[in-house]
């Protein structure tokens, strides 16, 4: 049986099979379709488009169709959904009812990797870059490193967007999710000296990392051995939703600022000491806890350790192509129950 998928809404271009990669992996059990009425499923990605969409969606639904949320990004989740814990849900319109199904990173196993996180499969770029990038850096050792991190322009730097609103706190402990935006922010904002950069959306004028021809490039060239630290703290927290900050960060050549708690899956991925765990930590005491710092011994020989890993790891196609599949079955047992 071919399920067929309708993406639908404003943000249907963030969503799985928005993404060729992942298409070609869920070929041929999962197809792309569209046509609204050949689909199987109607896909929404936010929920800002549910809360557009549903009333003038209700009339079009048939029978057999099923209207799923299929949400990447829990930061979303987590200040825009009233509730997204819950697997099976009915959103109220002024027409009626419209039964839909939330898949998420915590009502589902979509997200949840084997190897690589799900948003380096959204490009062939990122694992190809890595590749590359951490083929380079693993040679190096302790004393190479040490004295990379000495000769940076900048001690610390931050590249995220500003955000200091109070929904940036959302939270919902029983599952362990909640908001980063603004405990980053506040990070930052806490962190003081001459050799501080911060950059992003909020804290200048540069264009959005959306507008820029390769922001990930663009990144990596602008920031590679110029800081000793760099802040890969997510948006959001959820033992699952690891990025591409961390990689970012790594394959720089920088020491990695992180929020892990023990069951975070960031630790299947790297050493204890190859970054800056601040988890449990407020802006303030967090702040404290690197202006000025540098890695021991220690931590060097983590950092070492993690470069020669993520080599291993992003030069071994066995383990991508692993991912994919999981992912691909990951995504049909999800939706197969549905129609």
């Amino acid at each position: 049986m071919t399920i067929k998928v309708h993406p639908f809404g404003d943000y249907a271009h963030r969503q799985p099979f928005a993404y060729d990669p992942i298409r070609r992996a869920c070929a041929p059990q999962i197809v792309v379709t569209e046509a609204f009425d050949a689909a199987d499923i109607i896909l929404l990605a936010h929920t800002k488009d549910l809360i557009r969409h549903a009333e003038a969606l209700r009339p079009r639904l048939a029978a057999h169709q099923r209207l799923v949320l299929l949400s990447e990004e829990p930061l979303w989740d987590c200040v825009w959904a009233a509730d997204p814990l819950s697997r099976e849900q009915v959103f109220e319109t002024d027409a009626g009812q419209v039964p839909f199904v939330f898949l998420n990173h915590v009502t589902s196993d979509i997200y949840a990797f084997e190897h690589i996180p799900y948003f380096l499969l959204t490009d062939y770029a990122y694992p190809t870059r890595y590749s590359c990038w951490f083929k380079e850096n693993a040679p190096l050792s302790e004393v190479d490193w040490a004295a990379r991190f000495a000769a940076t322009k900048w001690d610390l730097a931050f590249v995220a967007e500003y955000r200091d609103e109070p929904r940036f706190d959302a939270a919902f402990p029983e599952a362990e999710f909640y908001g980063l935006g603004r405990w980053r922010t506040r990070l930052a904002l806490a962190c003081t000296g001459e050799r501080l950069l911060r950059m992003g959306a909020g804290w200048n004028l540069l264009p959005r990392r959306q507008a820029l021809p390769d922001w990930h490039l663009e990144k990596y060239l602008d920031l590679r051995g110029r800081c000793a630290v760099l802040s890969a703290v997510e948006n959001t927290y959820h033992r699952s939703y690891v990025t591409e900050k961390v990689f970012d960060s790594l394959a720089i050549g920088a020491m990695p600022l992180y929020v892990a708690g023990p069951g975070h899956r960031i630790h299947d991925l790297l050493p204890r000491g190859a970054f800056v765990n601040l988890h449990g930590m407020s802006p303030e005491v967090a702040a404290e806890r690197i202006i000025g710092y540098r890695p021991d011994p220690q931590s060097l020989s983590a950092y070492c350790e993690a470069q020669a890993r993520l080599s291993a790891l992003f030069n071994t196609p066995a383990l991508l192509c692993a991912e994919y599949d999981r992912l691909a079955q990951a995504l049909l047992r999800n939706l197969s129950d549905l129609v």
